[in-house]
């Protein structure tokens, strides 16, 4: 009989102790959120051509970032109908670009991201092993999960295959122009035509225009809650690392997607992706969280 008592007493203990764990790992959490200090851009904005205080978290995306016209035409077509390896597979057919860059799909135990605004990112996949863009080009083409080339090299051998894209290399970059880091320039450039610019809260923030009433209040609701302590930048993510170790996804285009991205899941109703948030009960406060949705999908 005392033995059994043992083993009860046992048993609150170590439950006592994983509630305990718990709440400090989630104090800890709660402390590293309101310590946040934001990110000294300076150098960011001037190459992205965005006219603002480094140290500002709002600021409108640029209508233009930098390209070469000929390498972006080029690495739209790679985009879309590029074949570069044995799986015939595009980048188009995942980032649909009508749907906000991303199909919302489940490959290989990888959600799709989108393509649009990626540029802006600091941390690339789900596990943000990746950490500038023109790598992640590199990934996408190599990894057997996504395109599957294996290498560049093969991607360039696949493409050689037809006289014609050979071609066009070499007008855009020269005799002998088909190589893989031209591959993935041309798909750099390609990428800095994918912007979601001069949506409303992008006119806000430059002084061009007004948010209506209630997208105001969500954006208050947004602050208060301190979203941008996650949420910051000209993507709105996808420069912080979760403490589970995920990315923080990018707000921007939310309103064109079909599948929203929280805690490492996918939700196709936005309203129940924000529930996931930490801060994001409004308790009897159905306005504050309705217009903090309505502030989310004009991002």
């Amino acid at each position: 009989m005392k033995r059994k008592y043992v083993w009860i007493y046992s048993a609150y203990a170590v439950a006592a102790l994983v509630v305990g764990l718990c709440f400090l790992v989630n104090r800890l959490a709660s402390a590293r959120r309101h310590a946040y200090e934001p990110e000294d851009l300076t150098a960011e904005y001037a190459a992205w051509g965005i006219d603002a205080d480094g140290r500002k978290e709002f600021v409108p995306l640029p209508v233009h970032v930098p390209y070469d016209i000929s390498a972006a035409s080029l690495g739209s077509d790679m985009f879309h109908k590029g074949r570069m390896s044995h799986s015939s597979r595009t980048c188009g057919e995942c980032h649909p670009l009508t749907e906000g860059g991303a199909d919302g799909r489940l490959h290989s135990g990888v959600f799709t991201r989108p393509a649009k605004n990626a540029l802006f990112g600091k941390f690339y996949l789900h596990d943000g092993s990746v950490s500038n863009f023109p790598a992640l080009v590199q990934r996408m083409i190599e990894d057997e999960r996504f395109l599957g080339a294996g290498t560049l090299s093969n991607a360039v051998a696949r493409l050689g295959e037809d006289g014609r894209v050979r071609k066009r290399f070499e007008n855009c970059y020269g005799a002998g122009g088909l190589v893989g880091t031209n591959l993935v320039d041309a798909l750099v450039n390609f990428s800095h035509t994918l912007m979601t610019a001069n949506g409303p809260f992008d006119r806000f923030c430059s002084g061009r225009d007004a948010l209506s009433a209630e997208r105001l209040e969500g954006f208050g609701h947004f602050k208060a809650r301190k979203c941008a302590h996650c949420h910051s930048g000209p993507s709105l993510g996808t420069r912080v690392m979760t403490p589970e170790g995920l990315r923080v996804p990018s707000l921007r285009g939310l309103a064109k997607r079909r599948v929203y991205q929280a805690n490492g899941r996918l939700y196709t109703d936005l309203a129940a992706a924000v529930a996931m948030m930490p801060e994001s009960d409004f308790e009897e406060d159905e306005k504050g969280r309705l217009s903090l949705l309505a502030f989310l999908r004009c991002l």
